[in-house]
């Protein structure tokens, strides 16, 4: 309860909005980067246990048990009805009256109405949002920390473009990672989620550097392929589950091959 679940879930139909299409480009090297902007969930960073599981556990606690099986595909569909009530790029935090513990009531609510849970959803709000305050449930990838560090030695500049609620810049510090990063882009902050140009607006202007020289690294095709690439970014999309093989997208399965890419 904190991101946006990197489930790219209805990313193909959000992109028939919007004039962009991939174009199919060939694997190639990236010259002229100066600097990499990066999504932060399910790119740098994950939870786990996951948020089903975390959500399983709080149901079965508050009422009915119900197995992260059962929690994980309506939790799925309870965050795309939610993603439909706020068009993209619009904050959906700062849309809502109350802000983002209301939006997030909201989204239990709808949970609990998919699942016929007979949890009370204001507890149960109170203990899912302590559970996604806990920095244990937060871990980095594997490849995150050896990555950062060779773009650094390379002299590449790293910043951090995310959709996430005003609780994004503590976890990155509980997990060691805001001093890495000069500019860290947080749509509840900013008041503009990407896809929006805007958000990465932010990030160009606090890195002072012309768009085509910053490259954008996240999971989603919509809101960091796409929206990265209208605002005039490179874009690449960090694929660590083979779900977009084969689609019209500069892409990589792990941060591991971006400084290549950049040599």
């Amino acid at each position: 309860m904190g991101g946006v679940p990197g489930t790219a879930l209805g990313d193909q139909e959000y992109l028939a909005q919007f004039e962009f299409r991939p174009a199919i480009l060939p694997r190639m090297k990236m010259n002229g980067i100066a600097a990499v902007s990066f999504d932060a969930g399910n790119t740098l960073l994950y939870c786990d246990p996951s948020p089903a599981e975390i959500y399983a556990t709080h149901l079965g606690r508050h009422g009915r048990v119900v197995e992260a099986d059962e929690v994980g595909p309506v939790f799925a569909e309870a965050w795309a009805e939610m993603q439909q009530r706020t068009s993209a790029g619009e904050d959906r935090y700062g849309s809502t009256e109350g802000g983002e513990r209301a939006w997030w009531g909201g989204f239990v609510r709808e949970v609990l109405r998919r699942l016929d849970h007979d949890a009370p959803w204001q507890p149960l709000l109170d203990d899912l949002y302590d559970a996604f305050c806990d920095e244990q449930v937060w871990k980095v990838y594997d490849d995150t920390l050896s990555v950062l560090d060779q773009l650094q030695a390379m002299g590449v500049r790293l910043a951090v473009t995310s959709n996430w609620d005003r609780r994004l810049p503590q976890i990155l510090n509980a997990l060691h990672l805001s001093e890495r990063f000069e500019v860290i882009s947080v749509s509840a902050i900013e008041g503009v989620e990407k896809p929006a140009r805007e958000i990465f607006g932010r990030t160009l202007a606090g890195l002072d550097l012309p768009p085509a020289s910053v490259l954008h690294v996240g999971d989603s095709p919509l809101e960091d392929y796409a929206g990265a690439s209208e605002a005039g970014l490179r874009a690449l999309l960090i694929d660590r589950k083979g779900l977009f093989v084969g689609e019209p997208y500069e892409r990589v399965s792990a941060l591991t091959e971006i400084p290549e890419r950049l040599r």
